[in-house]
């Protein structure tokens, strides 16, 4: 993967099983996709600790290959849409429950270039 130039809007298929990795290892939190001239530069995780689980065994969940290629569907279809920005897929008691797309638009010519 070092020194593979990704295309614009690509996931690639050891960072998107590293991704499911992280979805099913989680009960809260979000994992973040960031894209910078529509090329994924970096993956970011986030876990939250709730206090009513301390204590409780934390299960690996496994999801079913149709969960999966759900989920990677979504996931590709709202990263191909970012420019420059992020995508957060929310965790929820194990489950994912949503995805935030966050664009930053670039200005240029305004005072030199970008923002």
């Amino acid at each position: 993967m070092a020194g593979r130039k990704l295309c614009v809007g690509e996931v690639p298929a050891g960072v998107m099983a590293e991704i499911f990795k992280i979805l099913q290892r989680i009960s809260y939190g979000e994992v973040v996709l960031v894209a910078q001239d529509g090329i994924l530069v970096q993956v970011e995780w986030k876990e939250k600790l709730r206090i009513e689980s301390f204590g409780c065994q934390r299960d690996e969940k496994v999801w079913s290959e149709k969960q999966c290629q759900h989920v990677a569907e979504h996931i590709r279809q709202e990263f191909c849409r970012l420019q420059y920005g992020r995508l957060v897929i929310v965790v929820k008691r194990g489950s994912v429950v949503q995805m935030e797309r966050t664009e930053k638009q670039r200005f240029t010519g305004l005072d030199g270039e970008g923002i």
